[in-house]
C-alpha cells in the first residue's frame, strides 16, 4: 500500500466513523474502534475527529449562551477572551461600559469615536507617555478623561493576559504511553 493509499485508507475509515457517530450506529461505532484498537494511526485519526467535534460543539453552545444572554439580558456584559493585541476600541469599550461620573460631554464624545479604532495600545501606559501618544493620535482631551483611559487600558490589558494564560492552563494536552 502506498502512502497515498494509506492515507486514503484512513480518512475513509474516518468517515465511517464520523457517519456512524451522525446516525447513532453503535455497532458500526464498535467495529470501527476494535479496527482502530490494532492500528495507532487510525486511533489518533478517531481521536482528532473527536476533539474537533467537542470543539465545534464547544464554540456552537457558547454562541447559543451569548445569543440567548444578549436578548435576554441587555444590561449584561458577555466577556470574550481576545485574540490578538489590546487595541484603542477595546479599552474605549471597557470605559464605555464602566464610566466615571466626572467625564464631561467632549470626553465622552472622544471616547465614542475611540470605539472604532483599531489602533493597538503602546506598550508603556504610563500616563504622560499614554496621554502624549494618544493626543497625538486622536487630539487632545481632559486630563482627567486620560486617567480614566489609562486605568481602562490596564484593566483591559490584565484582563486579556489572564485569559490568555487560562487559555494555556485550560489546553487540552495529549497522554504519553506508559513506558514512552
Amino acid at each position: 500500500m502506498t502512502p497515498s493509499d494509506r492515507r486514503l485508507w484512513l480518512d475513509l475509515q474516518t468517515a465511517r466513523y464520523l457517519d456512524a457517530l451522525e446516525r447513532f450506529d453503535f455497532d458500526r461505532q464498535d467495529e470501527l474502534w476494535a479496527l482502530a484498537a490494532a492500528d495507532p494511526e487510525l486511533e489518533a485519526a478517531f481521536h482528532s475527529l473527536h476533539v474537533g467535534l467537542e470543539e465545534a460543539d464547544a464554540e456552537a453552545t457558547a454562541d447559543a449562551l451569548a445569543a440567548a444572554v444578549e436578548k435576554h439580558l441587555p444590561s449584561a456584559e458577555i466577556v470574550r477572551p481576545a485574540a490578538g493585541p489590546v487595541t484603542v476600541s477595546m479599552v474605549a469599550e471597557e470605559l464605555f461600559r464602566h464610566t466615571p461620573d466626572r467625564l464631561s460631554a467632549d470626553a465622552h464624545a472622544l471616547n465614542d469615536r475611540l470605539r472604532q479604532s483599531a489602533d493597538e495600545l503602546p506598550a508603556e501606559l504610563g500616563l504622560p507617555t499614554l496621554t502624549a501618544w494618544a493626543e497625538a493620535r486622536f487630539g487632545p482631551a481632559p486630563a482627567e478623561y486620560w486617567q480614566a483611559f489609562r486605568q481602562a487600558a490596564i484593566k483591559t490589558r490584565m484582563r486579556a493576559r489572564a485569559d490568555e494564560e487560562f487559555q494555556i492552563a485550560a489546553r487540552n494536552t495529549r497522554r504519553k504511553p506508559e513506558g514512552g
